[in-house]
């Protein structure tokens, strides 16, 4: 299988897991003390940011390991909402995508992932159970429930997601929009005027031995390329007519591999050719009404001068 084929493979789920391996787990191991060993969803291995734990905790309720790259919650017991955020801020006006793999299960009153601005004082929520990021105007946030949050204000948003997930951030700092993914699918933007000057990535979790790593943090400058690909993004003909392209998503997949539209199955593509059929139809049946009703027109005026 080659590596786009990979990255946008038939069978992934939109929701639940990606990784293969958790369905490879006894079900008696599916429980909140197992943690994923595999390298599933791994192979980007491009790191700009890990995470840091905040100075200020009084509780050990976070464990970094792998280089910071992975982050153990509540390693005994949950006395509240623990927290990590990334070691550097994110650039302005660059284009920012990072990776989240779930290790556990989840559970409990909230999971999210998001950012958030250095007024986000960590330690604060660490005695109390709470969906952390949006709780305000200095945080965004997407819930293990499928909900997204900002200044309080939740709404649904995509699907829910679990041990072996894979969760992708996407952060326009040129247009200040936000998107999330889901086992590499997008979900479409999850918020707008998100254009502050000390955004950090950042994850919370209430769940007692609940665990994330980071498979990638990329930072790429504005460029022709990536307008094009959102572009051709939002239309099934383009889409088709990138993939008919011999190499150019093997080409662009180095750099811009979340950004590269899904291939479209058969199935898709009879349904988009049938629904181009019918509206060609609509609008020839349109054009030929007209033009009947503008030669009756002139006929009747013709007829009375």
């Amino acid at each position: 299988m080659s590596m786009i084929s990979y990255y946008f493979a038939k069978d992934a789920d939109v929701s639940g897991s990606w990784c293969r391996c958790v369905n490879s787990l006894p079900k008696r191991d599916r429980n909140f003390h197992s943690v994923l060993q595999c390298k599933c969803g791994e192979e980007k291995p491009i790191h700009k940011w890990n995470w840091e734990v905040d100075s200020q905790l009084s509780i050990p309720n976070v464990v970094l390991s792998n280089n910071n790259l992975d982050v153990l919650f509540h390693p005994t017991y949950s006395s509240g909402t623990a927290a990590v955020k990334g070691n550097l801020p994110l650039q302005q006006n660059v284009h920012h995508y990072w990776e989240i793999k779930i290790l556990t299960n989840l559970y409990g009153t909230d999971v999210m992932i998001g950012v958030g601005t250095s007024r986000m004082v960590l330690s604060e929520w660490q005695l109390r159970f709470s969906s952390m990021l949006g709780c305000n105007r200095e945080s965004w946030g997407f819930s293990y429930t499928g909900f997204i949050q900002h200044n309080c204000l939740t709404r649904s948003y995509g699907s829910c997601f679990t041990m072996g997930s894979l969760i992708g951030v996407y952060l326009d700092m040129w247009t200040g929009t936000l998107h999330y993914y889901l086992n590499r699918r997008p979900l479409g933007v999850a918020f707008t005027n998100v254009k502050k000057c000390d955004l950090y990535p950042m994850v919370c979790s209430t769940a007692a031995h609940s665990a994330m790593r980071i498979t990638c943090s990329l930072s790429e400058p504005p460029s022709l390329q990536i307008d094009c690909l959102k572009l051709i993004a939002k239309y099934p003909t383009l889409v088709r007519q990138f993939w008919s392209i011999p190499g150019i998503a093997t080409m662009l997949e180095k750099k811009y591999f979340w950004l590269i539209p899904p291939l479209p199955v058969k199935s898709e593509c009879k349904l988009e050719l049938e629904d181009e059929c019918v509206l060609s139809t609509k609008l020839i049946n349109q054009h030929y009404e007209l033009q009947m009703r503008r030669r009756m027109d002139y006929l009747r005026n013709y007829l009375v001068s």
